[in-house]
């Protein structure tokens, strides 16, 4: 039987306020991960943080172009003030491990950890067992359950059987430990295109059918969400309407990770994991496109696995670059578009493809 292995992460904000270590609950019910276990410490305090899981395994028997086999596990947990220890236990033991960091402002810390126990530290090679570790500043909003305007999903797990079509000036709170299995929707299919300034905050989507998050409608906010477990095609991530805002996000996409489509878009602070299908930026797929003002800064993609199962022969589809102008869009007029500091890690197959 293989040792276990872990590894030990220091997170800090600064500058230091009120120390506070939020550990999220977890639902009865709810996945764990049986791949890894996370324990936190603050200040000599360790707790044990709830680990998901998805698998494709599920995806894999829906859908022939999915990998059976793979998992990708996360946590999440709040804290403000002094540093905050992460510690990993891998169910295998592992000999070394890649350390990126990223060229983000001064007063945080961001990286990633790649262990080599499933897949080998260079090529493109999969990442059989990922583990994503999010860690949230702490909640400043929690609406009164008794509120006839909010939907208020409390700790467990909460079954919608499908779709819920959520009216105006509606509020839905899954609070920390909510585990819902369904979606919300303003329109058809899992969309929020009707309405306009939605705003979509620090919850986790895993496995979606579709679109992680589609709204087309104006002025739609979507910050601090994290898409993970994308197995099948079409499992875009975000898209928003005009004067749309996506912020600290992480994304975890099977087809286009961010739809740049509309006037007056802003993305910052992103990072994202780019699937076996989709770019990271889409601005095609359409006969036209007309768009002015959009800006996307400090987006760091930390994976491309366009190639991942191809091996040394491998050819991208239209539709595989960090920037792509996919389909036949016959019609383009955009101007004052910015991309600023943009960041790929690892192979990347495909950088640019504008047809």
């Amino acid at each position: 039987m293989a040792g276990t292995g872990s590894v030990v992460w220091v997170l800090a904000l600064l500058p230091f306020v009120a120390c506070n270590l939020v550990i999220y609950p977890s639902a009865s019910g709810a996945p764990k991960s049986n791949k890894f276990q996370v324990f936190l410490t603050q200040n000599g305090n360790r707790h044990e943080s709830h680990v998901y899981i998805s698998t494709s395994d599920r995806r894999s028997h829906e859908a022939s172009h999915v990998k059976p086999g793979r998992s990708m596990s996360w946590t999440s947990f709040a804290f403000s003030g002094a540093k905050v220890t992460v510690e990993v236990h891998a169910p295998q033991d592992f000999h070394n491990c890649i350390v990126a960091k990223f060229d983000v402002p001064s007063n945080t810390k961001m990286m990633s950890v790649e262990f080599d126990y499933d897949y080998g530290t260079s090529g493109h090679h999969d990442i059989t067992d990922k583990l994503m570790v999010f860690a949230d500043p702490p909640e400043t909003h929690k609406p009164n359950k008794n509120d006839n305007h909010v939907l208020y999903y409390d700790v467990g797990v909460h079954n919608l059987n499908g779709q819920k079509d959520i009216g105006a000036k509606t509020e839905v709170y899954l609070a920390p430990g909510a585990f819902v299995k369904g979606g919300f929707k303003t329109s058809q299919n899992h969309a929020m295109d009707k309405g306009s300034h939605h705003t979509i905050e620090g919850v986790t989507i895993s496995e979606s059918m579709g679109f992680f998050f589609r709204a087309l409608s104006d002025s739609c906010t979507v910050r601090n969400i994290k898409t993970v477990g994308a197995w099948i095609n079409n499992n875009d991530g975000i898209a928003t309407g005009d004067n749309g805002v996506v912020q600290d996000c992480f994304i975890h996409a099977n087809d286009d990770a961010i739809k740049i489509y509309s006037d007056g878009m802003h993305v910052s602070r992103c990072v994202v994991w780019q699937g076996l299908n989709g770019a990271v930026f889409q601005t095609g797929w359409y006969s036209g496109r007309d768009m002015q003002h959009v800006q996307v800064t400090d987006v760091d993609v930390i994976h491309t696995d366009w190639c991942t199962f191809k091996g040394n022969d491998c050819s991208t589809s239209q539709n595989n670059a960090v920037f792509d102008q996919a389909g036949d869009t016959s019609s383009f007029h955009v101007s004052d578009i910015e991309f600023r500091n943009i960041r790929v890690e690892g192979n990347c197959p495909r950088v640019i493809f504008w047809k």
